[in-house]
């Protein structure tokens, strides 16, 4: 269910903090996170849903226990009114994904601005190419029914 909130402007600064944020995932960073997100934002991806920021804040504090390391380069946003939309590419390494080599995978952000923070973000990516495509039998599996659609 997608909640509409009062209208605001998309602060240039919070997008500033967020992009700075997320250049450089760090776990000593993650304090920042409760002036960049609303306490009761929304976060979506792929792979989970969270509400809240101290959910957020767990969310980022155990994925960052599982990597070696994970930046993203943010491109210039995309802001109408209280949303805006990221495109990003993430750059990482996983001890158990590809031998710990460096990975890229490229996605999208929408987000919605309430009280000069964001209240909600919901990803868009590959979870196959991040994820899938690199375990063993599987990946090869996943990579013979890509193929097979072409």
């Amino acid at each position: 269910m997608i909640k509409h909130f009062p209208e605001t402007t998309l602060s240039a600064d919070v997008l500033a903090q967020l992009c700075e944020f997320y250049s450089y995932l760090d776990t000593s960073r993650l304090p920042q996170l409760s002036r960049i997100y609303h306490p009761q934002v929304v976060f979506i991806d792929p792979v989970s849903h969270y509400e809240g920021v101290d959910a957020l804040e767990h969310y980022f504090a155990q994925l960052l226990k599982k990597v070696n390391y994970c930046r993203f380069e943010i491109q210039p946003p995309l802001v109408q009114g209280d949303e805006a939309s990221l495109f990003w590419q993430m750059e990482f390494s996983h001890p158990a994904l590809k031998k710990g080599q460096e990975m890229f995978l490229n996605g999208a952000s929408h987000l919605r601005m309430n009280e000069n923070r964001i209240i909600y973000q919901r990803d868009y990516y590959d979870l196959g190419a991040m994820l899938y495509e690199h375990v063993p039998v599987l990946g090869s599996a996943v990579r013979a029914v890509k193929a097979r659609l072409k």
